[in-house]
Parts: C-alpha cells; structure tokens; sequence
C-alpha cells in the first residue's frame, strides 16, 4: 500500500511541474508577442530621419508633410505660388518623428552631394574643329518635394541635368576656337561656371541644383589624328620659315648698318688722317724752308744726300755726266 502511495504522489508531482513549465514558457510567448506588437505599433507611429536625407510624408498619396534641411532655401519660393504644395508643412526636425499609421507613409531622398558622369560627346568649335568632350556635374536635391513632383528618380534626374548641361556646352563650345579650349583655364572656368547658372536656371522648378561642373578631359577624336598631326606639322613649318626669313631680314639689316658704319669710320678716318698727313706736309715744309733759308748749301747737300739714298741701291748703275749737278757730290766736285 504504502508503495502504491508513493507512486501516485510522484505522477502528481510530475504533472505539476509540466503545468507550471507550460505556464512560464506561455507567459514568455505573451511578453515576445507584446515587444512584436509593440515595435510593429512603435514603427508604424514613428519614422526615423537620418542627417543625411530628407523625408516626405503622403497620406493617400498626397503630399503633407516634409522633414528637410533648409526650408529658407530659395526653392521653398516656389511651393507658395502653386496651390497643390500650400497646406504642405516643412520641419527641419532630424532624429525621431511621429505620423498617422496605416495611411501616412514615408518616402526618404539623400542629401549628399551627387556626381552625374556624361558619356563623352563630340561638338563643334567656331574653327569647325571636332572635339571629343568627357564632362561630370555635382548636384543635390534642395527640394525634396518638387525633386517628387516632377522628376520621381536619381536616373530621370540624371537624364535632364544632361539634356541642358551638353545643349549649353555644346553652345558656347561653338562660340570658340578649339586652341582656346585646350590652352585657355581662365575662359574655360568661367564658361562652366555660365553653364552651371545657366542650368540652375532650369531645373530650379525640378528641386535639383547643380554645384559644379567640370570638364575631365577634352581631345580630338581618333580619326582625326593624322590630319591634325599634319595640319600641326604644316603650321609648325609655316612659323618657322616665317622666323628664318625674319632672322634673314634682320641679318641683312644688321650687315647693312654694320657696313655703312664702317664706311662712314673709314670716310671718317681717311678724313682724319689726311688732315694729319697735310698738316705734317705743311710742318715739314716750314721746317724745310726754315731749313733752307738758315744754311742753303747744307739744305742742297742733305736733300742731294736723299735723293741718292732713294735712288741708288746695290743693284742700281746709274750712267750719268761728271758735269752734271746731279753727281757733283760723287765726284766730290763743288
């Protein structure tokens, strides 16, 4: 008896602790089943704005609210003209925000700085040259809410920031020579800065703007090359005949100065030295006639003595009268 007691009291146990065990694993279900509820309940009466974008709130697919970065933005001008954004409400509230669940939902655009890369594109400068251009543009969006309205996507935006930034580059590309679009840093940079107001323009109505525009690279296409490198050779050719035949010129004119320098030293220095040589003559005569007149004898003897000294050389036979006045100092003759 006493063992069958026992047995029942341990089958009592064991069903009791299986009670107690269903009991805290279902009060564990009801608590996860609580967080669940309350997540799912917390996530449809809240909605979470990151620093780095900016949220639209729809209720049946209208617009009326929106969490942006800047509702003073030129932009925001617009939305007070059209009666469809008028009762829309602008925060700039980051963080944790709370709407309506089940009939207001969310729609998030980044406002980082975005990079749209053109394919490269062949244009027309003003000397009919052929240009390949490789260009990229910087844009973000302003308005999240005309970004929405009218463009809906990154890739349509992408689509019309092109349509304008090549019809416009193409434009004032046409308006220079391709050597100034090469060479020129200066007009260049001013010119994309025209494009990028000029497009700014717009799009101001699709909530986009341009930040920058910049052109990566620009060459002539391959085709070309041989031409080119032609053409180039044929100018390089040109400018240096045209500097060898100034250099000749200049040459010619630097003789021709040197030369009539020269003559004119020369003429200069004829002039000079027969006003010495006359001046000397005249000297000499004097000396002579101050000479002759103090002792004319020695005078005839000297000058005789000259004469001989220019005429007679060991080589010379002079055939000659003793008579003669010419000889009488060889003959020792008075």
């Amino acid at each position: 008896m006493e063992q069958k007691f026992e047995g029942i009291n341990k089958s009592k146990i064991i069903d009791l602790d299986k009670e107690k065990t269903k009991k805290v694993v279902k009060n564990i279900l009801y608590i996860i089943a609580g967080i669940i509820l309350f997540l799912i309940l917390f996530n449809s009466f809240t909605f979470t704005v990151d620093e780095r974008e900016q949220v639209i709130v729809t209720q049946f697919d209208r617009i009326v609210r929106a969490v942006v970065d800047d509702k003073s933005d030129p932009s925001y001008d617009i939305l007070k003209q059209d009666e469809r954004f008028k009762n829309i409400r602008l925060e700039e509230r980051k963080g944790l925000c709370f709407k309506l669940p089940i009939i207001q939902k969310t729609i998030s655009y980044t406002n980082k700085l975005l990079t749209y890369d053109t394919d490269p594109e062949e244009v027309f400068t003003l000397d009919k040259k052929t240009i390949v251009l490789d260009n990229f543009a910087e844009w973000q969006i302003v308005n999240p809410i005309l970004f929405m309205q009218n463009l809906g996507s990154i890739s349509l935006a992408h689509q019309r920031i092109d349509e304008f930034i090549y019809s416009r580059l193409r434009e004032e590309i046409g308006r220079i020579d391709a050597s100034k679009l090469v060479t020129d840093k200066d007009y260049v940079s001013e010119m994309l800065i025209r494009v990028r107001d000029f497009v700014n323009e717009q799009l101001e109505a699709q909530g986009i703007r341009i930040v920058d525009v910049k052109i990566k690279r620009t060459e002539y296409p391959e085709a070309t090359y041989q031409n080119i490198f032609e053409q180039m050779r044929s100018e390089r050719q040109a400018v240096a005949t045209e500097y060898r035949s100034e250099g000749l010129k200049e040459a010619q004119r630097i003789r021709s100065e040197a030369e009539k320098e020269a003559t004119i030293i020369e003429a200069q220095a004829y002039e000079q030295a027969q006003k010495i040589r006359g001046e000397g003559d005249a000297e000499a005569l004097k000396i002579y006639a101050e000479a002759y007149n103090r002792d004319p004898e020695f005078y005839q003897f000297w000058k005789t003595l000259q004469t001989y000294e220019e005429v007679i050389d060991e080589d010379t036979m002079i055939i000659i009268s003793p008579d003669s006045e010419f000889a009488k100092y060889i003959y020792g003759k008075d």
